[in-house]
């Protein structure tokens, strides 16, 4: 009897230590979930993290050869304000407007600023050529298959992106271009009645084309500045195309590899990016869902869209 009752305290003693430590085991595995959380939602949240780090740094790379000593946090607020803007605005047209503001509140030149956002669109554009080519590479070989209307979007999205391309490296570096486009300012300058000084706005367009021209013949003479830039929009665009991978494996999926959905958010982006949708928000979901709704098989395409 006295050895029951012994037994008996044991385990109540037991029980009594179990309550004590309980609550720390508890925390523990509580703790150890919120961190694995934690790094799981912050790896895609870093990578597209990039996009703006990329973007703040070319504009300092171009803006600094063009003999402004703009910091690295100056690049980072431009690359912010653009970004805030442009989600703010119909169709992201408010943007760049905004970018040319808070340059030129720092002292920056119009023409300045506005060649600096158009080589570092068009680095992004070229970037983008690139990996839009692969993508092209792939449906061919069917490692990617987009159904009917997001193929038929796709084609025309990476031709229509050629041209862009082409458009933009006109704007840069084509003096009969800049020609044509400060005639047309001129004589639209002669057309408004309501422009009284017309020689000062003539000669103030002519100073700032001219402007525009000597810093882009400073990066036509040297090559390695645009070549730092389109390096720079490279890694850009590839940690930016990787962030549906990082939402993939942040929601525990594994049916798919990483090649298979970055070409995916490569047609995704070839389909929506360049074509003038209305309600181009919704159009960017639709082909999201069309495209990933057979990779997700754990949780809702839905809540995989939100994410993303």
């Amino acid at each position: 009897m006295s050895g029951m009752r012994k037994h008996l305290g044991y385990f109540r003693q037991a029980m009594v230590d179990m309550n004590r430590f309980m609550p720390f085991l508890l925390w523990g595995k509580l703790l150890t979930s919120i961190a694995e959380g934690v790094l799981q939602v912050w790896q895609p949240v870093l990578t597209a993290e990039i996009f703006h780090l990329s973007e703040g740094m070319n504009l300092r790379i171009l803006l600094r050869s063009f003999g402004y000593p703009v910091t690295f946090w100056q690049g980072m607020k431009y690359a912010y304000i653009g970004f805030f803007f442009s989600s703010i605005t119909p169709s992201s047209t408010g943007g760049q407007p905004a970018q040319l503001y808070a340059m030129k509140k720092d002292g920056i030149e119009l023409a300045h600023g506005t060649l600096a956002l158009i080589a570092e669109l068009t680095s992004f554009q070229v970037a983008v050529f690139f990996m839009e080519v692969a993508a092209v590479k792939a449906i061919v070989q069917g490692k990617v298959r987009p159904s009917g209307e997001l193929l038929i979007l796709a084609v025309l999205g990476f031709l229509l992106n050629i041209l862009f391309i082409a458009g933009l490296l006109s704007v840069l570096f084509s003096h009969r271009m800049k020609d044509g486009l400060l005639r047309f300012l001129s004589g639209a300058v002669d057309r408004l009645p309501m422009i009284k000084n017309k020689k000062k706005w003539k000669e103030r367009a002519d100073g700032a084309f001219c402007d525009f021209q000597t810093c882009a013949d400073l990066i036509r003479k040297d090559p390695k500045v645009m070549g730092k830039v389109i390096a720079v929009s490279l890694c850009q665009v590839v940690c930016w195309f990787s962030v549906p991978y990082m939402v993939y494996l942040a929601m525990g999926e594994n049916a798919a590899g990483y090649p298979q959905i970055f070409m995916l958010q490569t047609v995704l982006f070839m389909t929506t990016a360049l074509l003038p949708f209305p309600g181009a928000a919704g159009i960017s979901e639709y082909a999201f869902v069309k495209l990933f709704s057979d990779l997700f098989v754990k949780h809702p395409i839905a809540a995989a869209t939100l994410v993303n």
